[in-house]
């Protein structure tokens, strides 16, 4: 399922603006809170080298946007680990500066939030910072044409490397409609990243967090439509993650049922 294919999704966009900060979910509360380590999704970017991806055709257009694409899927990462390093020795050399003029806790915890907005803020930017990279390494990598190039493991992993970045930043922006999308998206690259658990739960908080959106502003229909595709990622990841004879499958399974 790709939204830009469905037109209720781009009016139904603004709403869930407004609307995304539910409660904790069911399928939280059933779902572990983390991927497998090993995980593509857990252990940091992956990195791809400068490597030769054209010896099933010579066509150096593509080798070349391969490469301008990898660069810039390279500088995203980089730069939002750098920034959030910064980040990080900032807030801890903030801890060792004392007020001496805040005499009382509520003075002390007032600096210390807005110093934490202060933070976050610059967060929020080096996240689009990234994205505006990751976007471009996409644009520039869906220019390849040849499907013997589009078909090679050296594009698909890097399509693949750039769409979870992409993800991971839309997640934390609660850009939960935005990060289905790409999930989808995802998981339609290959056979092997569908087979990967960790976009189906993801999928599964996703849409959970898009039909409570829904309900609570009385979109019935959308929020049913939300919960058939929620619950389908769900016992895909339990089936992936667990194995279809497993106990864990089987009480996932039995909450599906019950219309979770």
């Amino acid at each position: 399922m790709f939204f830009n294919k469905k037109s209720i999704f781009i009016c139904f966009a603004i709403l869930c603006h407004w609307n995304l900060f539910a409660d904790a979910s069911k399928v939280e509360q059933i779902l572990p809170g983390s991927p497998d380590k090993g995980s593509p999704w857990g252990d940091g970017p992956t990195r791809f080298n400068e490597i030769e991806i054209l010896d099933l055709v010579d066509e150096s257009n593509s080798q070349r946007r391969w490469k301008e694409a990898n660069r810039e899927y390279s500088l995203a990462i980089e730069g939002f680990e750098n920034a959030m390093k910064s980040i990080e020795k900032k807030r801890e050399d903030a801890k060792k500066i004392v007020y001496y003029e805040d005499r009382y806790e509520w003075q002390k915890k007032s600096r210390a939030d807005n110093k934490e907005k202060a933070f976050q803020k610059q967060i929020f930017e080096a996240r689009n910072q990234a994205n505006a990279k990751l976007i471009k390494g996409m644009s520039i990598l869906d220019k390849i044409e040849n499907p013997k190039v589009k078909g090679s493991d050296p594009y698909l992993d890097l399509k693949a490397g750039l769409y979870r970045e992409y993800i991971k930043h839309q997640d934390a922006f609660k850009n939960y409609l935005q990060s289905a999308d790409f999930l989808e998206r995802y998981i339609a690259l290959s056979e092997k990243h569908e087979k990967e658990a960790e976009p189906h739960r993801l999928l599964a908080l996703a849409y959970e967090k898009l039909e409570n959106a829904a309900a609570k502003g009385k979109n019935q229909m959308i929020a049913e439509e939300w919960k058939e595709v929620k619950k389908r990622h769900l016992l895909r990841f339990a089936e992936l993650h667990y194995g279809r004879e497993s106990k864990e499958f089987t009480a996932i399974e039995e909450k599906v049922a019950k219309d979770i």
